[in-house]
């Protein structure tokens, strides 16, 4: 495995439809290769039961995320399934990037916005990889969506809408994952990422 190099530190950005695995991909990312943090994304939802505020999210109130919106404090932000906001701080990426690789869960609209943010800002545009993970199959997607818990029809349809237009964005970012087993997914991810880390040594020395 490649040792840290503040050289080739790259910003790697996971994306694609609710339910594929992406936040499982980022933590395991963390847990297991050195020299990666996790961007912690804020997000107006309430947190779930087995989630810490600051460690999996920021969870803010609607009127802390319009102060901070106010202020210019997001690199980018979205309304996401027409109900909660999310949004990724500055601070969170612009001030670690040097020194750390790092790793986000992202929704396609908020890497089009990262995207756009990016040709303003060298360090970002040179250190920035997306991946959009998309599922085996909507069959399968629709089974992992109902296995996280309760889930109303209504919901369910909005969700599956929602990742065929997620989909058809796919082939726009610098790799896809395909995916299979979780196992297959992380191996994949590692591959991707040391051939990013790669571009990233080549266009910065």
């Amino acid at each position: 495995m490649a040792t840290l190099d503040s050289t080739s530190t790259v910003l790697l950005i996971l994306a694609g439809p609710a339910g594929v695995g992406k936040s499982t991909l980022c933590d395991r990312l963390v847990a297991e290769v050195a020299g990666f943090e996790r961007v912690v994304t804020a997000t107006t939802r309430p947190a779930r039961a087995n989630e810490v505020n600051g460690r999996d999210y920021h969870f803010l109130t609607e009127e802390e995320f319009d102060a901070r919106l106010a202020n210019g404090e997001f690199l980018e932000w979205a309304c996401v399934h027409r109900k909660y906001r999310y949004g990724t701080l500055k601070s969170a990426i612009l001030g670690r990037l040097p020194q750390t690789n790092l790793t986000a869960n992202v929704d396609v609209q908020g890497v089009r916005n990262i995207r756009a943010a990016a040709e303003t800002l060298p360090l970002l545009k040179t250190r920035l990889v997306t991946i959009f993970v998309a599922p085996d199959s909507f069959d399968v997607l629709r089974e992992r969506l109902q296995g996280r818990g309760p889930v109303s029809a209504e919901e369910l349809a909005r969700r599956l809408q929602s990742a065929e237009l997620e989909m058809a964005e796919r082939n726009s970012y610098d790799y896809v994952i395909h995916s299979g087993s979780k196992e297959q997914d992380f191996r994949a991810l590692l591959a991707f990422w040391e051939q990013a880390r790669r571009k990233v040594a080549g266009s910065t020395a």
